[in-house]
């Protein structure tokens, strides 16, 4: 953790920030170990202050910082900066989480400060993962492992998309599954059991991601798995992202009950091949931007351009994303993403066609890009499932 907080401050002062101070628990927990209600006071010039708003044995527990101190009012840390000759300057604070009336106020009390989004730099630096990190995204990546057990042994006509979600949801929370996904985005939210997802719903795109959403059980969550009642001939995709200890997988697989037909596999083919060409292209220096190019002319070429992530309106401009701490995380891997791919990236990597009136096929995998290429975290291999 202490290697996080340098790396911090070494952006900091590239950037021109003074002060940083962090509120939004899983940036907290990324520097300092804990998810407990705290916040966290950066400066180029003293040791972090962790201030436990609550629960403060567990803070001294938890965390990985020395310097704890209970309370953590606005009139404390400001007294702690003075106390530093800390007095003015750029003070960081995370703009694109905090909610308006908590920074308004933040922002007011530091009035001697110019405020600025600390939070590019923030991520910029959670792009990059350890080996610790590396390792709980490979276990998170894992459980896909029981999910699949659940659909290849219960997956047949007159199961409903939700009872394959609560069976899969008992799996997989027995397995170390923390039960919810985190979202950097203020609307962001999944239900915890994720997508499973079928026939006519595979095509019915809901919600904020152009993806195979599904129906959900009713207009206040319309995404997600729904009552619907599975037919031999379905095609049904499972799409979860679990939480192991805080960090995410996030794996999807399309299955068809009974014998897949022609058009079924022409279909998923050709998505494998957009899938397999992505993941041959990925290197450390590539821009990230290839990776999507990459995607759509292969989907061109395999004559499904129109349908590559959704159609018409619905049509999104990606073909994968970050992962880590959270669901959504940089880079995104679309046409407008010049940064280059560098070592230690976790990229989800999620070609799908989806076809109005037809259906959909989604394929999904955790990736962590190498010197050499990239490794595949996923469990379970990338193929049609007849069930």
């Amino acid at each position: 953790m202490n290697k996080r907080i340098e790396g911090l401050k070494k952006r900091m002062e590239e950037k021109g920030f003074d002060a940083a101070l962090l509120m939004q628990p899983f940036d907290v927990y990324y520097y300092a170990g804990t998810v407990q209600p705290c916040n966290l006071l950066v400066t180029l010039k003293g040791e972090p202050i962790l201030y436990a708003r609550r629960a403060l044995d567990f803070v001294k527990k938890e965390a990985t910082l020395e310097n704890i101190k209970p309370g953590g009012s606005l009139g404390e840390m400001k007294k702690a900066l003075q106390d530093m000759g800390v007095t003015g300057g750029v003070m960081g604070l995370e703009e694109d989480v905090l909610p308006a009336r908590l920074y308004n106020k933040t922002a007011g009390y530091f009035e001697s400060f110019q405020c600025k989004n600390i939070s590019p730099l923030i991520l910029e630096q959670r792009m990059i993962k350890d080996l610790e990190e590396i390792e709980l995204i490979r276990r998170s990546s894992g459980l896909f492992y029981y999910i699949h057990e659940i659909m290849m042994t219960f997956l047949r006509p007159g199961v409903t998309e939700v009872e394959l979600a609560g069976l899969i949801w008992a799996a997989i929370r027995k397995q170390g599954h923390e039960g919810f996904t985190v979202h950097r985005r203020w609307d962001g939210f999944l239900p915890g059991d994720g997508l499973v997802i079928s026939g006519d719903n595979m095509w019915k795109i809901s919600g904020y991601a152009m993806t195979v959403t599904g129906v959900g059980k009713s207009k206040a969550v319309p995404w997600g798995s729904s009552d619907r009642i599975i037919q031999k001939g379905d095609l049904v995709m499972v799409d979860i992202a679990p939480n192991y200890q805080g960090y995410h997988g996030d794996t999807a697989r399309t299955y068809v009950v009974g014998q897949a037909d022609d058009r079924q596999k022409e279909v998923f083919n050709s998505v494998l091949k957009v899938m397999e060409n992505v993941l041959g292209r990925i290197r450390e220096g590539l821009p990230v931007k290839e990776l999507y190019q990459t995607a759509v002319r292969t989907a061109e070429e395999e004559g499904f351009g129109e349908y590559l992530q959704g159609y018409g309106e619905q049509k999104g401009e990606y073909i994968g994303h970050g992962l880590g701490l959270e669901v959504d995380e940089p880079p995104v891997v679309g046409p407008y993403t010049d940064i280059p791919l560098q070592e230690g990236m976790v990229l989800a990597i999620e070609p799908k066609i989806i076809i109005p009136q037809w259906g959909a096929v989604d394929l999904e995998d955790p990736v962590l890009v190498t010197k050499e290429g990239c490794q595949v975290l996923s469990p379970v291999s990338r193929q049609l499932f007849e069930v």
